[in-house]
């Protein structure tokens, strides 16, 4: 059986391991990508994006569309949920926003939900 790919855009450590660890938990292989990954180099078999909003380099719709454009499910990540940026995020494509906390604390759920 081959593993899926989760592609993490997150630079916060201590997120990107409570993220990671939750993923591998859930038989997931974990890829960390930056500013400087191109969505063409992703493998075959990545079916998820998991970003966090709250870094300048990440928030941005043309990110979440190009990763969208990949037919990749994308959850994104904000401390503070706010109505304008939810919209604009939404309609770029991220199919879920969740705060940080509930992100960690969902995570299992949220990506049976997604896959």
């Amino acid at each position: 059986m081959i593993m899926k790919n989760i592609l993490l855009f997150i630079k916060d450590f201590e997120l990107g391991s409570k993220v990671s660890s939750a993923c591998v938990d859930y038989e997931m292989n974990v890829e960390f990508c930056d500013e400087n990954t191109s969505p063409d180099d992703f493998a075959n078999e990545s079916i998820l994006a998991i970003i966090d909003l709250d870094e300048d380099v990440f928030f941005s719709v043309g990110l979440v569309s190009e990763l969208k454009r990949h037919e990749l499910k994308i959850i994104g990540s904000l401390k503070e949920l706010k109505a304008k940026d939810l919209k604009k995020l939404k309609s770029a494509g991220c199919d879920l926003i969740l705060s940080k906390s509930s992100l960690i604390k969902n995570l299992p759920s949220v990506i049976s939900e997604l896959l």
